[in-house]
């Protein structure tokens, strides 16, 4: 399994990330992170969280999702810890949202989402199977895998380099260049969707 990734392609999904503004929605989220100790508390930065990630919950998961977001910075553990902390939490194994943390406080790591699963040939194990916390890292450890082998080809270094060329003052890693391309990569009819709900709402900008 690779990631499978056009020079087309590439070029096609720079052109609609420079049109979401999700770079600088991701990069003020990142800022957020940086500039408070209790960032996590702040409700601009649920807000803005909430709206990038697409984060649907009641506000009881969400209080809850914050305040590990807390203990996560304080004591820093790793994927497969804060996923079976926010199942204590939540009841649920929230495989993308427990990624989505992570990746918030070490942006080094990549984020679990339904469109770079798919560009993997990956999937998240049922909700039925016994040892599914365990699958579920497995597949964690399998996307962290295939990014890092991505970025170490000659594909890898040339969406690097056309992303930087694009946002020279987006300050992001590349582990999240390659996941912000590949967000772009999900259908015409949904992303055009999307599209059209952000300029409605935010006068154009909007959050991933």
């Amino acid at each position: 399994m690779k990631i499978g990734l056009t020079p087309e392609q590439l070029a096609h999904a720079l052109d609609k990330l420079e049109a979401s503004h999700d770079v600088e929605s991701y990069s003020g989220i990142q800022c957020e992170v940086k500039g408070s100790n209790d960032f996590y508390d702040e409700p601009d930065f649920r807000r803005h969280f909430n709206r990038f990630y697409r984060v649907r919950r009641a506000e009881s998961w969400r209080d809850a999702f914050y305040s590990l977001m807390g203990r996560a910075l304080r004591e820093r553990p790793g994927f497969p810890a804060v996923l079976a902390l926010l199942h204590e939490a939540t009841g649920r194994y929230e495989a993308s949202f427990a990624s989505k943390l992570v990746a918030t406080l070490d942006p080094s790591k990549p984020v679990i989402d339904s469109i770079v699963l798919r560009n993997l040939g990956l999937h998240l194990p049922a909700t039925n199977v016994a040892d599914r916390a365990e699958r579920i890292c497995k597949v964690y450890d399998r996307v962290v895998e295939c990014f890092s082998d991505f970025l170490r080809t000659d594909d890898g270094a040339s969406l690097v380099s056309k992303f930087r060329r694009r946002f020279p003052d987006a300050n992001i890693t590349k582990v999240k260049m390659l996941d912000l391309v590949l967000w772009q990569t999900r259908s015409g009819k949904r992303a055009g969707s999307r599209a059209k709900r952000r300029q409605g709402k935010n006068g154009g900008a909007g959050w991933r």
